[in-house]
Protein backbone atom coordinates (compact mmCIF):
# COMPACT_ATOMS: atom_id res chain seq x y z
CA UNK A 1 0.00 0.00 0.00
CA UNK A 2 0.94 3.52 -0.74
CA UNK A 3 0.34 5.96 1.19
CA UNK A 4 1.29 10.10 0.44
CA UNK A 5 2.20 12.55 2.72
CA UNK A 6 2.24 16.20 2.85
CA UNK A 7 6.22 16.49 1.70
CA UNK A 8 4.94 13.97 -1.22
CA UNK A 9 7.54 11.00 -0.09
CA UNK A 10 6.63 7.68 -0.46
CA UNK A 11 6.16 5.56 2.61
CA UNK A 12 5.69 1.75 2.22
CA UNK A 13 3.61 0.15 4.86
CA UNK A 14 2.51 -3.85 5.01
CA UNK A 15 -0.16 -5.45 6.36
CA UNK A 16 0.00 -9.21 8.17
CA UNK A 17 -3.55 -10.31 8.23
CA UNK A 18 -3.88 -13.33 10.87
CA UNK A 19 -6.73 -15.50 10.29
CA UNK A 20 -8.42 -17.68 13.61
CA UNK A 21 -10.18 -20.67 12.56
CA UNK A 22 -13.42 -19.91 14.01
CA UNK A 23 -15.93 -17.26 14.54
CA UNK A 24 -15.27 -13.90 16.17
CA UNK A 25 -18.43 -11.82 17.57
CA UNK A 26 -19.18 -8.34 17.00
CA UNK A 27 -18.96 -6.32 20.54
CA UNK A 28 -22.71 -6.77 21.59
CA UNK A 29 -23.46 -9.85 19.86
CA UNK A 30 -23.20 -13.48 21.55
CA UNK A 31 -20.47 -16.12 20.06
CA UNK A 32 -23.26 -18.10 18.60
CA UNK A 33 -25.39 -14.99 16.71
CA UNK A 34 -22.55 -15.60 13.63
CA UNK A 35 -22.10 -18.95 11.93
CA UNK A 36 -18.33 -20.78 12.50
CA UNK A 37 -16.32 -21.54 9.16
CA UNK A 38 -16.29 -25.30 10.28
CA UNK A 39 -19.91 -25.50 10.63
CA UNK A 40 -22.04 -26.77 7.74
CA UNK A 41 -24.57 -23.78 6.48
CA UNK A 42 -27.87 -23.87 6.80
CA UNK A 43 -30.52 -23.64 4.73
CA UNK A 44 -33.51 -21.48 5.39
CA UNK A 45 -35.78 -24.23 5.76
CA UNK A 46 -33.81 -25.07 8.98
CA UNK A 47 -33.71 -21.75 10.05
CA UNK A 48 -36.83 -20.92 9.73
CA UNK A 49 -38.00 -24.46 11.61
CA UNK A 50 -35.83 -23.25 14.39
CA UNK A 51 -37.09 -20.17 15.04
CA UNK A 52 -40.67 -21.70 14.74
CA UNK A 53 -39.86 -23.53 17.61
CA UNK A 54 -38.22 -21.22 19.73
CA UNK A 55 -41.44 -19.46 19.43
CA UNK A 56 -43.77 -21.77 20.20
CA UNK A 57 -42.04 -22.66 23.09
CA UNK A 58 -42.15 -19.21 24.51
CA UNK A 59 -45.79 -18.98 23.16
CA UNK A 60 -46.47 -22.57 25.47
CA UNK A 61 -44.53 -20.57 28.29
CA UNK A 62 -46.76 -17.55 28.47
CA UNK A 63 -50.01 -19.67 27.87
CA UNK A 64 -50.21 -20.06 31.75
CA UNK A 65 -53.00 -21.78 33.56
CA UNK A 66 -54.99 -19.75 36.30
CA UNK A 67 -54.06 -20.74 39.79
CA UNK A 68 -57.65 -21.39 41.14
CA UNK A 69 -59.22 -20.24 44.61
CA UNK A 70 -58.59 -23.13 47.35
CA UNK A 71 -61.98 -24.57 47.46
CA UNK A 72 -61.31 -26.74 50.96
CA UNK A 73 -61.63 -23.96 53.34
CA UNK A 74 -65.06 -23.36 52.01
CA UNK A 75 -68.22 -24.32 52.78
CA UNK A 76 -72.12 -24.40 52.08
CA UNK A 77 -73.02 -21.38 49.93
CA UNK A 78 -69.29 -19.79 50.02
CA UNK A 79 -67.97 -22.92 48.82
CA UNK A 80 -70.53 -23.03 46.12
CA UNK A 81 -69.39 -18.95 45.24
CA UNK A 82 -65.88 -19.71 45.32
CA UNK A 83 -66.77 -22.34 42.77
CA UNK A 84 -68.35 -20.26 40.81
CA UNK A 85 -65.47 -17.79 40.96
CA UNK A 86 -63.42 -20.55 39.77
CA UNK A 87 -65.16 -21.37 36.52
CA UNK A 88 -64.93 -17.87 35.50
CA UNK A 89 -61.72 -18.07 35.95
CA UNK A 90 -61.32 -21.59 33.84
CA UNK A 91 -63.89 -20.15 31.09
CA UNK A 92 -61.76 -17.12 30.63
CA UNK A 93 -58.55 -19.04 30.55
CA UNK A 94 -60.19 -21.45 27.80
CA UNK A 95 -61.61 -18.57 26.00
CA UNK A 96 -65.09 -20.43 26.19
CA UNK A 97 -67.56 -17.35 26.27
CA UNK A 98 -70.98 -19.91 26.06
CA UNK A 99 -69.53 -21.47 29.58
CA UNK A 100 -68.80 -17.87 30.68
CA UNK A 101 -72.07 -16.76 30.29
CA UNK A 102 -73.85 -19.75 31.45
CA UNK A 103 -72.71 -18.47 35.06
CA UNK A 104 -74.20 -15.15 34.58
CA UNK A 105 -77.95 -14.22 35.34
CA UNK A 106 -79.94 -12.93 32.77
CA UNK A 107 -80.91 -10.29 33.93
CA UNK A 108 -77.67 -9.17 34.55
CA UNK A 109 -75.35 -6.02 32.54
CA UNK A 110 -72.24 -8.49 31.59
CA UNK A 111 -72.88 -8.84 28.51
CA UNK A 112 -70.48 -11.05 26.69
CA UNK A 113 -66.93 -12.16 27.74
CA UNK A 114 -63.42 -10.28 28.57
CA UNK A 115 -60.58 -10.82 26.25
CA UNK A 116 -58.04 -11.62 28.84
CA UNK A 117 -56.92 -13.77 31.39
CA UNK A 118 -56.79 -14.08 35.15
CA UNK A 119 -53.60 -16.03 36.70
CA UNK A 120 -54.69 -15.86 39.82
CA UNK A 121 -56.69 -13.69 42.30
CA UNK A 122 -54.15 -11.96 44.45
CA UNK A 123 -56.43 -10.90 47.63
CA UNK A 124 -59.66 -11.59 48.41
CA UNK A 125 -62.16 -9.94 51.44
CA UNK A 126 -64.54 -12.18 53.38
CA UNK A 127 -67.79 -13.26 51.38
CA UNK A 128 -70.95 -11.54 52.75
CA UNK A 129 -74.16 -13.25 52.20
CA UNK A 130 -77.48 -11.08 52.57
CA UNK A 131 -80.98 -12.20 52.66
CA UNK A 132 -83.31 -10.06 50.58
CA UNK A 133 -86.84 -10.11 49.81
CA UNK A 134 -86.76 -12.64 46.66
CA UNK A 135 -82.85 -13.58 46.66
CA UNK A 136 -79.78 -14.08 48.38
CA UNK A 137 -76.87 -11.71 47.16
CA UNK A 138 -73.34 -12.21 48.44
CA UNK A 139 -70.41 -9.76 48.01
CA UNK A 140 -66.81 -10.00 47.49
CA UNK A 141 -64.28 -8.16 46.88
CA UNK A 142 -60.96 -9.26 44.72
CA UNK A 143 -57.95 -8.27 43.51
CA UNK A 144 -56.85 -10.66 40.40
CA UNK A 145 -53.65 -10.79 38.46
CA UNK A 146 -54.07 -10.90 34.62
CA UNK A 147 -51.89 -12.49 31.92
CA UNK A 148 -49.97 -9.22 31.40
CA UNK A 149 -48.99 -8.95 35.47
CA UNK A 150 -51.36 -6.64 36.00
CA UNK A 151 -53.43 -6.32 38.87
CA UNK A 152 -57.07 -5.24 39.39
CA UNK A 153 -59.84 -5.35 41.77
CA UNK A 154 -63.18 -5.96 41.24
CA UNK A 155 -66.45 -6.37 42.91
CA UNK A 156 -68.25 -8.96 42.50
CA UNK A 157 -71.94 -10.10 43.39
CA UNK A 158 -73.36 -12.29 43.14
CA UNK A 159 -77.17 -14.27 43.70
CA UNK A 160 -79.71 -17.10 44.29
CA UNK A 161 -83.14 -16.51 43.90
CA UNK A 162 -85.74 -17.67 46.43
CA UNK A 163 -88.48 -18.42 43.90
CA UNK A 164 -86.25 -21.46 42.45
CA UNK A 165 -86.74 -23.21 45.70
CA UNK A 166 -84.55 -26.07 46.70
CA UNK A 167 -82.86 -25.76 43.08
CA UNK A 168 -81.82 -22.47 43.09
CA UNK A 169 -78.16 -22.23 42.13
CA UNK A 170 -75.98 -19.27 42.84
CA UNK A 171 -74.94 -17.02 39.54
CA UNK A 172 -72.77 -14.05 39.06
CA UNK A 173 -75.25 -10.84 39.12
CA UNK A 174 -72.09 -8.29 38.55
CA UNK A 175 -68.76 -7.58 38.33
CA UNK A 176 -67.52 -4.02 38.80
Amino acid sequence: MIKWRADDEKVNCSFIIISTSGGVSEPGKPDDAQQSIDSPPQNVTEKETQQDKEISASQETEDIPPEYLDETSYTGDKLEIVKLMNARMRYLYEEDEAAYMSLIDPESPILGMGRYKVLKVTSMSDITIQEQRKLYQAVVVINELNENDEEYSNTMVFWKKKEDGDSAQWVIADID
